[in-house]
C-alpha cells in the first residue's frame, strides 16, 4: 500500500480501536460515529478458518484454551480458529458479548454489520450465539 493509500485508509476507513472494556477485558470501540448497516468496520480479511473440535481445545494448555474460548466463534461441537493463529488478528476477535448487541455477525463472522447507529466512544457488542448465515 502506498503512503497516500495508507493515509486515506486511516482518514476515511478507520472505524474502531481496541481498549479496556467494562464488559470484559478488552473490547472494540468506535473512534467515530458509525452508521446503521455499516459492514466495513473491520478489515474483512480474516483469511481462512480452521475447525477444531471442543475436545481438542479442552486438551490445550490453559493459556491457549483461554485465547480460543475468549476470541473465537463456536457452535455446539466446534470452535473456529483463525488459520494464521493469533499473531495477525482482525480486531473483530475482540468484540465482547451482549444479549442486546449493536453488531451482528454475517456468514459465521466473515463480516459484521451494525444494527443501529453507534456513537463515537461506544463499545461494539455482538451476541456470540447469534450468527447469521448466508446473507
Amino acid at each position: 500500500m502506498t503512503k497516500e493509500a495508507l493515509l486515506n485508509e486511516l482518514a476515511n476507513n478507520t472505524w474502531v480501536m481496541i481498549q479496556p472494556s467494562g464488559v470484559h477485558g478488552i473490547g472494540v470501540f468506535a473512534v467515530r460515529d458509525i452508521p446503521k448497516g455499516c459492514r466495513n468496520m473491520f478489515s474483512g480479511e480474516m483469511g481462512e478458518w480452521t475447525t477444531v473440535q471442543r475436545a481438542e481445545v479442552a486438551a490445550l494448555p490453559q493459556h491457549a484454551k483461554d485465547l480460543v474460548e475468549n476470541f473465537c466463534l463456536y457452535d455446539e461441537d466446534n470452535y473456529f480458529l483463525p488459520a494464521q493463529g493469533f499473531k495477525a488478528i482482525d480486531l473483530s476477535l475482540f468484540l465482547n458479548h451482549s444479549a442486546e448487541p449493536n453488531v451482528i455477525s454475517i456468514d459465521d463472522g466473515a463480516y459484521f454489520e451494525t444494527t443501529r447507529p453507534i456513537k463515537k466512544g461506544e463499545e461494539l457488542l455482538v451476541d456470540y450465539g447469534g450468527l447469521v448465515e448466508g446473507e
